[in-house]
């Protein structure tokens, strides 16, 4: 789970274009991904007690390279501000998965990268190392990445609320 981080991170990692690109959509793009796949993962877990055959962990269909590369045929199609907001932070949302991976030194069965080149290595996505929303809370509480991204993530929305509201007045 990292929320705030995907978010206040992610959002500023664009720089200037954050500030030509719908806030609204922009921040969609920068969660898209996990409101895809965690529900995916979970509701079978709490509905059925058991998990989809194809669906082992929280980085499915939506962490997936070929997601990331029809949102790109996607916006330059359809030429859109909206579309690229959304593939905007999509980008920034791959980009920190990525890093996470770097500076936790992740499991290969659990890494982004079986999701990211889907189906290439071998049609499976990774594996969950928890059983439930719970589990998967509290492993996230102990990590200092998730910690560290999540309060930074939260002081850079709060700044630039802060900052909007004294161009405003």
């Amino acid at each position: 789970m990292f929320v705030l981080g995907h978010l206040g991170i992610g959002s500023r990692l664009l720089f200037s274009l954050r500030t030509r690109l719908p806030a609204g959509w922009l921040y969609l793009g920068c969660l898209l991904p996990d409101l895809i796949d965690k529900p995916l993962f979970y509701v079978p877990l709490l509905v059925m007690h058991r998990q989809l055959p194809l669906i082992t962990g929280t980085r499915t269909f939506g962490h997936t390279g070929l997601f990331l590369l029809a949102w790109l045929i996607l916006a330059l199609a359809l030429r859109r501000p909206w579309i690229w907001a959304v593939f905007a932070g999509l980008v920034t949302h791959f980009a920190l998965d990525i890093a996470g991976e770097m500076v936790t030194d992740a499991d290969p069965e659990s890494s982004i990268w079986l999701a990211f080149f889907f189906p290439t290595f071998g049609g499976r996505f990774p594996e969950a190392h928890f059983h439930s929303l719970f589990e998967h809370l509290t492993m996230s509480a102990q990590s200092a990445y998730v910690i560290a991204g999540e309060l930074i993530g939260g002081a850079l929305l709060l700044y630039t609320r802060w900052r909007r509201r004294d161009l405003r007045a």
